[in-house]
């Protein structure tokens, strides 16, 4: 019976509109900065730390974007960080429809990646040039491309997500 009694509270407050967010904030991590949502304060809004030392950085803040100004009803629920955007979805216990989503502009904040490229080198081995590290956008792929004839011109023979190390890695 008490086994009951402990299932059908904690479903309760899994199914309540609202509890959700009131258990963790919602974070997201882009480059070396952490993005927090608050909702402890009126408006909700973002707190921006460094992730090397966790120390507050203040970019939203001088740029005048990190109150949300959402309305006394509305809290921030969920964070995504795409292009330079942070995509923040809302919740409204009030109103109809009660989801939503507000968008705050990040170019003040530091949110590139700085990947180490330093161990990223090319060879020729016969007909085939290998690129064991080659960033394409936001990955990082080893790269096997084989001469046509002898023309010096090459094309993709494979390619493989991950950064490996040695003509025969598999990492």
């Amino acid at each position: 019976m008490r086994r009951n009694i402990i299932s059908i509270l904690f479903a309760t407050v899994l199914v309540t509109p609202g509890v959700q967010y009131v258990l963790a904030e919602s974070v997201a991590v882009v480059g070396n900065s952490i993005f927090i949502l608050d909702n402890s304060v009126d408006g909700s809004q973002i707190i921006v730390k460094n992730i090397t030392n966790s120390s507050k950085n203040l970019c939203l803040t001088n740029a005048g974007l990190s109150n949300l100004g959402l309305s006394a009803n509305t809290s921030a629920t969920d964070i995504v960080i795409k292009n330079g955007t942070a995509v923040i979805t809302t919740y409204n216990n009030t109103t109809s429809p009660a989801t939503d989503v507000t968008l705050v502009d990040l170019t003040s904040c530091p949110i590139t990646d700085t990947v180490d490229l330093s161990e990223c080198y090319a060879t020729i081995d016969g007909d085939k040039l290998i690129i064991p590290c080659l960033q394409y956008g936001g990955d990082l792929l080893s790269v096997v491309l084989k001469e046509r004839g002898s023309s010096s011109n090459f094309e993709l023979e494979s390619y493989k997500p991950g950064k490996g190390h040695g003509h025969g890695s598999d990492d």
